[in-house]
């Protein structure tokens, strides 16, 4: 999931967007989080709103998190690092999230294959009440 930090939290377009899918959706599912932001912190304020609000859904936010400071000096328009950035640097750094959510994403899936999770706790139908 990737926010850019809105007031101190993530991006409210990005919260309707996946309260509007509903929890079945996203349940069993490993996710990062990456956030950035103009300011020094990267977004790291709206990513522990985010690991809640992901974790709630029942997509389960791997430890490793990716805070991009100072967005605009970092990332050119199409996305690649700009010339100036250590990109070396940047890409290890991404890859401690990404190596730990492409086991995570490997072991549910092969956990999935043996059990299926909405058999053993179905998604509600109905309302709950």
């Amino acid at each position: 999931m990737v926010s850019p930090e809105y007031n101190h939290s993530m991006s409210p377009a990005l919260a309707h967007l996946l309260n509007h899918f509903g929890s079945s959706l996203f349940s069993y599912k490993p996710s990062a989080i990456v956030t950035y932001s103009v300011g020094q912190w990267g977004g790291a304020r709206a990513a522990v709103g985010m690991r809640s609000f992901l974790s709630e859904l029942g997509c389960l936010p791997v430890s490793a998190m990716i805070h991009i400071p100072k967005a605009h000096e970092v990332l050119a328009e199409d996305g690649s690092f700009l010339a100036s950035v250590d990109a070396e640097r940047w890409t290890s750094y991404f890859a401690r999230t990404f190596t730990q959510l492409t086991w995570w994403a490997s072991a549910a899936q092969n956990q999935r294959n043996a059990i299926d999770p909405h058999k053993l706790a179905p998604a509600f139908k109905k309302n709950p009440s």
